[in-house]
Formats: C-alpha cells, structure tokens, sequence
C-alpha cells in the first residue's frame, strides 16, 4: 500500500448520541454562565475569555460554519456584557480585557476549526482503509492490534472486537520468510518491508499472503505504529505451483516420448508469408511452383529451438547444443514439404500433416512422418512442437509384409484348388453313388436264372438319368470356375421338390427312411438354376438321411415341405436323428466344419452358397428331435 496515506495508530471515534446531547447542554450552560457572570458581577477579571470553554465543547461536533456561528455567538455576548457593565463610560482596561478575549475566541475558533479539518482527514483515511478488500490492520510497539478493517474480517475470519488488543502474529500465527529481528531491523533502516507470509485464518485455513509492513512515527511524542497491508495470494501461488508441476511434467513426456518431437520457431514464416501477400502474391502455390527458391528462403530462417532425447537418438547426435540450428540443414534440396507445408499454413489449417526424408548427422537418410497442430493464433508460433515418427523399420516391416501376402496368396492359390477338388469331388461323388447302384441293381436283376428285364431296364434308366446329373453338375461347376452366367429359369417349388427327392429315393429305401413329401405350394416359383437348387436339396436330404444311420429303423423319417408365406417360398427338411450339437448349430453352415465321422465339412457350406446365389437365406431351426433346415427364396410374383 502506498504510503502517501498518513494514518493515526488510533483512530478517533464518533460520540455516542447521549454523550453528543450532554456536551451541548453543557457548552450552553456555561456560555449562560459566563455572560450572567460577565454582566451582573463587578469582575474586573477578562471573564469573557471563559467563552473559550464552549468553543472547546462544541468544536467536535459543530463543524464548519456552524462553529463560527458560536464563535460569534460568543463574541457578541461579551460585547453586550461588556456596554451594560461600562455603559458609555469607556476606559481603557476593560476594553483591552474585552480585546484580549475577543482575540482568545478567534484563536480558538480557528484552531478548533483546524483540528476538525485533520480529524475528518484521519476519519476519511480510516474509512478508506476500512472499505479496500485488502486487509490491514495497525500494530502498536508491543505488537497489539490498534485498527482492523473490515478485510481483515473477511480474510481471517476475527471480527474486529475480537482482533482488538490482540497480538496480531500470535493471533494469526504468522510464519515469516526471515528471523522477526531481522525483517524489524529493516523495517527500523528503511521504514518499510515487503514479504511472502504464511498465516492461518480463525477455521483453520492457511493462508499465502503478500504482506507490506510501513512504519509511521510521530515527531512530537515518539510513539510509532506499523500499518500491515496483506493481499491474499494463496490462489496465485496454487496456480503457479500447478503451471510448474504442469510444466514439469511436460517436460518429462517431452523427454521421454519413444516419437521424436521437434520444437520449431515459425514467427519468420509468418513475417515472410506476410510479406509476399504485401508484394501482391495471392495465389502461393503458383508462386512457390514459379518460384521454388522461395521456400527454400523461407526455409533457411525457420529454427529448431529444442528437441526430445529420442530425436537426439533418431538423428545420432550427442547431445542438444549439436543438434541442427536450422531447418534446412536436415531437410534435402529435393524436398518438396515444405513447400505444402507453406501452402498449408497460409490457408490457416489447424493441422498439417506429411511424409519426407530427414539427413541425421551421419548423413543416412531417414524416412519420416511429421506431423503438427498449428497454434490458434501467432502468440504460440515461437514454440510449435512437430511430432516425427522414424518410418524406417515400418518400411522394412511392409517389405517383409509384401512378401508374406505374396507368399500368403500362393498358398492361398494352392488351398483354394484342394477346396476345389474336394467340392467337385463331392458334388460329383452323389450322382457316381447312384449310378454304381442302379449299374448294381441291373446287373444282379440280369444275373438271376430267370432275369428280369422290366426291373433291369428300370436300374439302366436310372444309370441314364444319373449319368445326365452328374454331368449337370460337372458343366455347373465348369461355369463356375469360368464365371459363365448361370442358366436360370422359373422353377415350380413343389416339382422341384418332388425331382430332388427322386434323386434319393433309393438311399432313402436302402435305410429304411419314411419320407413324407408334404408340397403346400403348387402355384409358387422360384428363379433360378435347376441343378443347382436341386443339388443343394438333394445334399440336404441325404444329410439327413445319413444322420438317421444311428436310431432305431421304425423312428427313421425325413419331413419335406413347402409352403409359401408373402413374396417368399419356404422350403423345410427335417429329419429325426440325433440333430446338431449346442455348440454346433451356429458353426454348422462353416468351411471344412463336421460333426459325422469322415465327413469333408463341404455340404452345408455348398448348400448355404448355392441358396446365397439366389439371394434366399438358410437356417438351423429349433428342433425337439432331429435336425430342422429351413430354405427362404424370393418367389417369384
């Protein structure tokens, strides 16, 4: 706090209205006094003089004109005692005590008045100090408190009637930042101090607060007192703490970031982009394009101001202070990034980002990746931080990737013609199965003593029909290595049904499988390819008819049934064996997956292919007993 403020280490305080009254009544009795006195008594004595008693009483509280007013007040009632007691015989003795008192009462007057224009000064200063939010509070030579304002009862938590006759630095326990005799001593030399303290309010509370201590003496009686300013800091001093610690670990991850990160001072590029737009340049990509020398100028100015230990260790230098000093001597001639990087920063993006070659110190060139978020405005453009990720070992790692996929897709060549072969070899094995039964069939009704020619002709007929499939199926499979369009036709569902089932009707007999064909769609079609539809039903129903192998013969059924519901034909086949596994259902429909013994895994995946390829779907249902597999296609309107 300043000190141009002078301050009483006692402030006067204002009267009590009762005692105000008493002291008027008082100066009015003793002026009535006086001048009865004065009057009607043979006094030779200057008794006039006594009116000084009332200026005296009155002064305190009849400012100003008011206090005038009683001074002449005064003086004219000596005046008129004065021609009643001496009439017109005037002589020189009573006239020269009538002078002498009327002298004493404007002395007093305008001394009165006087010490009322300091008094209000010192009340005007006490107020003032009593409304600034700083707190303050005066300390005598014993260290008592005189004076405490209001915000040091706010600060602290004391009233002031609390505070009052307090030792200040006992009450508030104040820890100092040097021995008490020393700071006394300075405040002794120099008449002020000026501190950090640590005090503690009345809850408990610490408090950091910035104290000012001024010493103020009186030349006339000795006595001094110590006016203590303090500001509470505790929030600055939290802030600052919490910017170092910030700044501190800052400066860890800075040092210990595995990415290197370059610290760059942009201020020159910003003055030299400025510069061009001031020479007219409103296009800069045509002007760096026109005029390459200009990013390289540009360049020579950027500086690298600090960098992290990793980029110390990507770049082969020793230590900071032989880091480079400037862009341009680890950036080659050939480099064309920065000059995006201008472009970029001109159009005011937040956040640039590219791939170029670094020199390190021994001259090996490193592929990088530099990355940057440019300040929001140019205040931070002195410290901009690059982060730059060392691409070399990336690079060879999509080397070593490149030829592990070139390696991958060779052997994924050779797997997909073994999953080819084994496809052919199942779709082609069904139709096989059939003609070595029905060439059987002919040859063992043929072979009896008395053949039988109707029953031969019938098993020849099904060699025929068998024959047929399976060529269907190779010339499908042949279309397909071929990516010839399939030969797709309206197709009835309930005759495609019954066809499939004609396919297997003597593997369902040689089990001894009930089937009941149940046909709810006769006037439903379907689009698509005939052998393919059909060839996935077929593998459905010998799926499970070969599941039934493990039940009793009279519990063996196979359920077909069709039946259409909205735009969709439903095809389901359910059967009574033992049905899939939990933990089967949901992979059932998966490559190479199986639950029969020496099963190949390929059938479901087929079936889900082929329906897949009539954009139908296909299903494990719920089932009591058995399997259920329902078919969904787009039937046709």
């Amino acid at each position: 706090m300043s000190r141009l403020m002078r301050f009483s280490p006692f402030p006067a305080s204002r009267p009590s209205p009762l005692g105000r009254r008493l002291r008027l009544g008082g100066a009015a009795l003793i002026a009535a006094a006086v001048f009865v006195v004065d009057t009607f008594t043979p006094l030779s004595s200057a008794v006039a003089v006594l009116y000084v008693l009332v200026l005296l009483l009155v002064g305190d509280e009849l400012p100003g004109r008011k206090l005038w007013v009683v001074t002449l007040a005064c003086a004219a009632m000596a005046t008129i005692s004065f021609a009643f007691a001496h009439g017109e015989d005037v002589e020189l003795a009573p006239t020269l005590r009538l002078m002498v008192s009327l002298a004493a009462l404007g002395v007093a007057a305008f001394l009165t008045g006087r010490n009322l224009a300091a008094r209000e000064i010192l009340q005007a200063q006490a107020r003032l100090l009593d409304v600034t939010s700083d707190a303050i509070f005066i300390r005598d030579t014993q260290g008592r408190v005189t004076f405490w304002n209001r915000g040091a009862e706010r600060l602290y938590g004391w009233t002031r009637d609390e505070a009052l006759g307090q030792d200040a630095h006992r009450l508030l326990e104040t820890l100092l930042p040097a021995p008490s005799d020393e700071i006394a001593a300075r405040v002794a030399c120099d008449g002020a101090w000026q501190g950090e303290v640590t005090q503690r309010r009345k809850d408990g509370g610490i408090l950091t607060v910035l104290s000012e201590w001024i010493l103020e003496r009186d030349a006339a009686t000795g006595a001094h007192a110590l006016l203590e300013s303090n500001t509470d800091i505790s929030d600055l001093r939290r802030a600052d703490e919490a910017l170092r610690r910030s700044e501190a670990r800052y400066r860890t991850i800075f040092n210990t970031l595995a990415v290197s990160i370059w610290e760059h001072d942009f201020r020159p590029v910003k003055t030299a982009l400025d510069e061009l737009r001031a020479q007219g340049v409103t296009d800069l990509a045509d002007h760096l394009a026109r005029n390459p020398e200009v990013a390289r100028e540009i360049k020579a100015r950027v500086g690298i101001t600090d960098v992290n230990a990793t980029a110390l260790k990507m770049m082969g230098v020793a230590d900071k202070g032989d880091f480079f000093q400037r862009l341009e001597d680890l950036l080659p001639e050939t480099d064309d990034s920065f000059a995006q990087f201008l472009i970029a920063f001109d159009a005011g993006a937040p956040r640039f980002e590219t791939e170029t070659t670094v020199r390190s110190r021994t001259g090996e060139m490193i592929p990088v990746m530099v990355a940057l978020n440019f300040p929001p405005d140019a205040q931070g453009l002195d410290r901009v931080q690059a982060s730059i990720v060392d691409l070399t070992e990336q690079r060879r790692m999509q080397e070593r990737l490149d030829r592990a996929r070139s390696e991958l897709e060779h052997a994924l060549r050779a797997a997909t013609l073994g999953v080819l072969s084994a496809s052919i070899a199942h779709e082609v094995n069904q139709p096989l199965a059939a003609i070595s039964n029905a060439a059987g069939a002919a040859q063992r009704w043929l072979d009896r003593a008395t053949p039988d020619l109707d029953e031969a002709k019938e098993a020849v007929a099904d060699v025929v029909h068998a024959a047929a499939h399976a060529a269907e199926v190779v010339r499908g499979i042949r279309g397909l290595i071929a990516q010839t369009p399939a030969d797709r036709a309206a197709l009835p569902v309930d005759g495609l049904l019954a066809a499939s089932a004609g396919f297997v009707r003597r593997e369902i007999a040689e089990h001894g499988v009930e089937l009941i064909l149940d046909p709810q769609a006769p006037d439903t079609v379907v689009h698509g390819d005939r052998v393919v539809l059909q060839q996935a039903l077929v593998n459905l129903m010998l799926n499970g008819v070969q599941a039934m192998s493990a039940v009793p013969a009279e519990t063996r059924r196979l359920h077909v049934r069709s039946r259409r519901e909205g735009g969709e034909a439903v095809i389901e086949i359910a059967d009574t064996g033992p049905g899939f596994p939990p933990d089967a259902a949901d992979r059932a429909f998966e490559a190479f997956f199986t639950t029969k013994p020496g099963g190949m895994g390929l059938g479901l995946a087929i079936c889900q292919s082929a329906v897949a390829a009539h954009d139908g779907r296909i299903a494990v249902l719920p089932s009591d007993q058995g399997a259920r597999i329902e078919i969904r296609l787009p039937a046709v309107a």
